[in-house]
């Protein structure tokens, strides 16, 4: 009999194999957009030639008052704009203080005396982590603007299409500041600490406060430090610190911005972990990820265990994330364990509520919107547009678009027992809008915890593929391998129902 592999969208990989049973559990390069049928991921090509100096953890893309379009790209040692041709314009300002490229000091292995504590348990956190040096940059018109917390100083570049000169500081700006962003009344913001302050509106040299201007700044009552923004729609602007995020709304004179707690216990892993999506905003945190909507809730995540068991916490200032607005996505790159970049990712699917993982380095990324593609960097500074094609480029390493299911059982006879009855497997039916597009792999094994058996990989054929194996419980993986299009959907096996034993 044949009987029909369907599974919903996303991966399930939570608990244990066995609790993913009828969904998939692992995946990479691969997404399904329309909740039914699953597709790879676009391939990437370079975006010219030239290369950043230094390890890329911000960019941002904009268009001028002439309708050009621009990329500026912030590394820990140098601050950098891309034309739309590709050209790579180095606009670091004098006097730029470098930062660190990675994330130091660790209460963990290695610290204190050789020999004190007990082999395998935790160690006391009694050793601050200094975060991998990230710029904020945001856009102020048609000018970008950026801070970085290691150099301390707010910037300003005023653009220069004709012969690009580096940023400047801002004149009159507070300095020591970790960050900046700005609010959709064009109001500036720089972080200093448990401060929050902005200049006067529309004049980003007017700092001190007096009473014909809006200029001011607050002390705010949280346990953190602030470090950068986000503006929503409706002119409200979250503000993050590692451990809570506050709101703000302008209000005019004499106050000019009100700010409350808008959650606790809710702050951001990194610098580049929020996205901002109209009037909501998503996040990821140090252990889980959160959905700012008016008010801040956790977001309940069906990869949650295989994200942060695998997370390299040290690194954790390095997560970056981008939103892909034509696929409805926000994806997030993280360090795994024991890893200095990032080297892994997970999507979100916010239009139909479901979760992809997978493995890519990038350090940081831009979603489409002024570019038609999303710009990202990889640790070796080349610049990739995304969503192209279906090459990837990788290295030397290859890149295989699967997605792999959990456990599939069969009740027993009488309708009770799931993984109680055998099959055997006689053959399967693919799915494909492309026959040849795709491979199969089956994975045989008798109880969850035993060793498989690997049958496969399958070339898909027009006519039912023969397969001969019998299983207790199998997992099935599909692996593209043909990229013009290629679409899977649901699969079916031939199996017959033996005994038991």
């Amino acid at each position: 009999m044949y009987v029909d592999l369907e599974f919903p969208p996303g991966v399930f990989a939570n608990g244990t194999a066995r609790q993913a049973r009828g969904r998939w559990r692992d995946s990479n390069l691969v997404r399904s957009p329309n909740g039914s049928d699953l597709q790879p991921v676009g391939g990437w090509s370079q975006r010219g030639t030239a290369a950043v100096s230094g390890l890329a953890r911000a960019i941002v893309t904009w268009k001028d008052n002439a309708n050009e379009r621009w990329v500026a790209i912030g590394t820990h040692e140098k601050l950098y704009v891309q034309t739309v041709t590709g050209a790579l314009v180095d606009i670091t300002p004098a006097g730029f203080t470098a930062g660190r490229p990675d994330a130091s000091g660790e209460g963990g292995f290695g610290e204190g005396p050789y020999g004190v504590g007990a082999f395998g348990t935790g160690r006391p956190d009694t050793e601050d982590i200094q975060p991998a040096s990230v710029w904020t940059l945001d856009v102020w018109g048609e000018w970008l603007l950026g801070a970085m917390a290691e150099d301390g100083k707010l910037y300003l570049w005023k653009l220069d299409a004709a012969t690009p000169t580096p940023a400047q500081v801002v004149s009159g700006a507070p300095t020591g500041v970790s960050g900046c962003s700005v609010s959709q009344e064009r109001f500036i913001f720089v972080y200093r600490g448990r401060n929050i302050a902005w200049c006067d509106q529309e004049a980003e040299t007017v700092w001190t406060a007096s009473a014909t201007n809006q200029a001011g700044d607050q002390d705010i009552d949280t346990e953190g430090t602030f470090r950068f923004g986000r503006k929503l729609r409706g002119g409200v602007q979250l503000h993050f610190t590692e451990v809570d995020v506050w709101s703000s709304t302008y209000l005019g004179p004499p106050f000019v911005h009100g700010f409350q707690l808008a959650g606790a216990d809710c702050g951001a892993v990194s610098t580049g972990a929020p996205v901002a999506i109209d009037s909501r905003c998503v996040w990821m945190g140090r252990k889980s990820f959160f959905l700012y909507d008016g008010t801040v809730n956790p977001l309940p995540c069906e990869v949650a265990d295989k994200v942060f068991a695998d997370f390299d916490e040290t690194q954790g200032s390095k997560v970056c994330a981008y939103h892909n607005t034509k696929h409805g996505e926000v994806w997030w790159f993280y360090p795994s364990a024991g890893s200095l970049e990032d080297d892994r990712y997970v999507l979100w699917n916010y239009r139909l509520n479901h979760w992809w993982v997978g493995a890519l380095a990038r350090t940081c990324g831009e979603g489409n919107g002024i570019f038609q593609n999303p710009i990202m960097v990889d640790p070796s500074g080349a610049i990739w547009e995304h969503e192209v094609g279906f090459s990837y480029p990788s290295g030397g390493e290859t890149l295989t678009p699967f997605v792999r299911s959990g456990p599939v059982e069969w009740p027993s006879q009488g309708g009770m027992a799931q993984g109680d009855q055998r099959v055997v497997v006689k053959g399967f039916v693919a799915d494909e809008k492309s026959l040849g597009d795709a491979t199969v792999t089956f994975y045989a094994r008798e109880f969850p915890n035993t060793a498989e058996t690997a049958f496969g990989p399958f070339a898909v054929s027009a006519d039912p593929t023969d397969v001969v194996f019998s299983a207790r419980q199998l997992e099935m993986e599909v692996a593209f391998t043909g990229m013009d299009d290629a679409r899977a959907g649901i699969f079916r096996l031939d199996a017959l129902p033996v005994s038991r034993r």
